[in-house]
C-alpha cells in the first residue's frame, strides 16, 4: 500500500482507486488518473536520467495550450525529487528571464523553446518530447516529504518578480490521497502558474479526486460553450471574467443548470456581478474568497448572505488577525486593519532572505491586504495596505471608490490610483471600461460618484479607456495606470 507522504503519492492511490476516470481535461484531450501517474513515472525517471538531483529547479514555461503535459510535469518534477518552477508564457520576455535567473534551473520543459534560447540549460525538452525512462526513476520512500516542492513566480501587480517557496507538507495539508471532492468536476481558465491555478486546478485531482477542466485561453463565448457540453459541477471565474461573462448577450441562453458552485476570488469582487450572478442563477451557490501566494492561508464565504455583502470574504478564522500598522496590535472590529494570516508549513521567498524576514515572521505572513471585521464577524476587504491614499491627511481605500464605480450602470471595469497633488500630499484618481453598447463620459461618471460617495472620495480625476490592463491572472495592473493618470491629474488642474 502507497504511504502518502507527498501530494504526488495521493497520484498514486487515486491511480488505484480512480483508474480510468478523467482526471485532466485541457478541451483537447483528456488524461484518466493511470495515464497521469504512469507518465509521471516515465518522465520523472527520464529527468533522472538526465542528471537530476533533489533540490534542482526545472523551469516549466507552458501555456494554458498544454494544460495535460503542465499537470505531467509538475508532478514528474516531483517524482524525481526536484522543484518545479511553472511560469507563465504570457509574461514579458524580461520577466522570464528575471525568474530564470532568480530560481537557476539546470533542467526546462516547455512549449514556447524560444524563450529559453539564452538560457544556461543542462538539458530542454519540449512538452511533445519529455524525457521518459521509467527505470531511472528515484525511490519514491527515499525522497524527503519535508523538501521544497515549487517555486511560484508573484509579482502581485506592483513589483518585480519574487519566487514563492512552497513545500511538500504544504501541499499536503488536507490530503490523505483518498478523500473525495464535493464538486465531481471543475471548469476554469486560470493560468496553471499561479497559486489558483497551479496549488488548485493542477492539484485538485490528486487532492480530491475531481476532474480539472480548463480552458486554454479565457474568452467568454467559449467558456458558455465550455458549461453547456462539459456540464460541469463547479465552474471558477476570477471576478473580472466573471464580469465578462454576465455582460455576453447570449449569456441567458446557456443552461446553467448542472452548475452546482460558482466560485470567484483572487480579485475584487463588485458588488453588482454578485447581484447579477444571482439572478441570473438563482439556484447556484455563490462562494467568493481570499488567500494569496505567500500566505497559504485561505478564507472564503458559505453562505449567499455573506457573498450578497460587499467585500465580504467569510468570518475571520482563528488563523487570520487583523493588525494596526506597525504590526504589532490587533484592531478592534469596525477598525481597518492589515491581514495577517498563520500557516503551519510557512513559506518564504526564492534567494530573498531581506524579503523573507520582512514578511514572514513566527509563522505568520504579512499579506499587504486590508480588511476590517463587521458586526456579524465577517472579514470585509478594504485594499491594499500599498495602495492606501492619504488626501489631507484622510486615508482612503480604493477598493470602496472602485465599488462604487462598479455600480454604474456603464462600468464594465474601474481602477483607483493615487497621484501627486502639491496641497493635498495625494488625490484620487480612476480609470473605467464600459460595457458593450452602452456609453458614458467622465463627468457622467464623476456626477454618479457624489451621489454615492463623500465629497472627498470622489475622484477629480477619471479616464475613460478601451480597456484596463491586465496581469495574465486577470487582474488590474495598476502601476500601468498610474503615469496616464497622474499626467491627466495635471492637465486638469491646469486647465481650471
Amino acid at each position: 500500500m502507497t504511504e502518502v507522504r507527498r501530494i504526488s503519492d495521493a497520484l498514486k492511490v487515486r491511480a488505484t482507486h480512480q483508474r480510468d476516470e478523467i482526471a485532466h481535461d485541457d478541451t483537447r484531450r483528456q488524461m484518466t488518473f493511470t495515464e497521469w501517474d504512469r507518465q509521471a513515472d516515465e518522465v520523472g525517471g527520464g529527468l533522472a536520467a538526465a542528471g537530476l538531483v533533489p533540490g534542482d529547479r526545472v523551469f516549466l514555461p507552458i501555456s494554458n495550450n498544454c494544460a495535460i503535459e503542465m499537470a505531467i510535469a509538475v508532478f514528474a518534477v516531483f517524482r524525481a525529487g526536484g522543484i518545479a518552477c511553472p511560469i507563465n508564457t504570457r509574461l514579458t520576455p524580461r520577466e522570464i528571464a528575471d525568474f530564470a535567473a532568480l530560481t537557476s534551473p539546470r533542467f526546462a520543459i516547455t512549449d514556447v523553446p524560444d524563450v529559453l534560447e539564452d538560457l544556461p540549460l543542462d538539458g530542454c525538452w519540449t512538452v511533445d518530447a519529455m524525457p521518459r525512462e521509467i527505470s531511472a526513476l528515484p525511490d519514491q520512500a527515499s525522497l524527503d516529504p519535508n523538501a521544497d516542492a515549487e517555486i511560484l513566480g508573484t509579482s502581485g501587480t506592483t513589483g518585480k518578480i519574487k519566487g514563492v517557496v512552497v513545500s511538500h507538507p504544504d501541499l499536503m495539508t488536507g490530503v490523505t490521497g483518498t478523500n473525495m471532492d464535493r464538486s465531481r468536476s471543475t471548469l476554469n481558465a486560470l493560468p496553471l502558474t499561479g497559486s489558483g491555478g497551479n496549488l488548485g486546478i493542477v492539484m485538485l485531482p490528486a487532492r480530491g479526486g475531481a476532474t480539472a477542466i480548463t480552458q486554454p485561453r479565457f474568452e467568454p463565448m467559449g467558456f458558455l460553450e465550455l458549461v453547456r457540453e462539459k456540464r460541469p459541477n463547479l465552474v471558477y471565474l476570477v471576478p473580472s471574467m466573471l464580469r465578462l461573462i454576465l455582460d455576453h448577450p447570449d449569456v441567458a441562453d446557456y443552461d446553467f443548470a448542472g452548475v452546482k458552485y460558482l466560485m470567484t476570488g483572487t480579485a475584487p469582487l463588485p458588488h453588482d456581478s454578485v447581484e447579477r450572478a444571482l439572478a441570473l442563477w438563482p439556484h447556484v451557490r455563490m462562494r467568493n474568497s481570499y488567500g494569496m501566494s505567500e500566505g497559504g492561508i485561505g478564507v472564503g464565504t458559505t453562505s449567499q448572505e455573506q457573498v450578497r455583502k460587499p467585500g465580504c470574504v467569510g468570518k475571520l478564522p482563528a488563523h487570520m488577525e487583523l493588525r494596526d500598522e506597525a504590526g504589532n496590535r490587533i484592531v478592534q472590529p469596525g477598525v481597518v486593519g492589515e491581514i495577517y494570516g498563520f500557516q503551519k508549513h510557512p513559506r518564504r521567498y526564492w534567494n530573498d532572505e531581506e524579503a523573507t524576514t520582512a514578511n514572514f515572521k513566527g509563522g505568520w505572513t504579512k499579506t499587504g491586504d486590508l480588511g476590517y471585521v463587521d458586526e456579524d464577524g465577517d472579514l470585509i476587504m478594504a485594499g491594499r495596505s500599498k495602495e492606501l491614499i492619504i488626501r489631507g491627511g484622510y486615508n482612503i481605500t480604493p477598493l470602496e471608490i472602485e465599488t462604487a464605480l462598479h455600480q454604474h450602470p456603464a462600468v464594465q471595469q474601474a481602477a483607483v490610483v493615487g497621484v501627486p497633488h502639491e496641497v493635498l500630499g495625494e488625490d484620487i484618481a480612476a480609470a473605467v471600461s464600459l460595457r458593450p453598447g452602452t456609453s458614458a463620459t467622465p463627468e457622467e461618471i464623476i456626477t454618479f460618484c457624489r451621489e454615492h460617495l463623500a465629497d472627498n472620495k470622489v475622484p477629480r480625476t477619471l479616464l475613460v479607456l478601451a480597456e484596463l490592463p491586465l496581469n495574465p491572472n486577470g487582474k488590474i495592473v495598476k502601476k500601468d495606470l498610474v503615469s496616464l493618470l497622474t499626467e491627466a491629474a495635471e492637465a486638469r488642474r491646469k486647465a481650471a
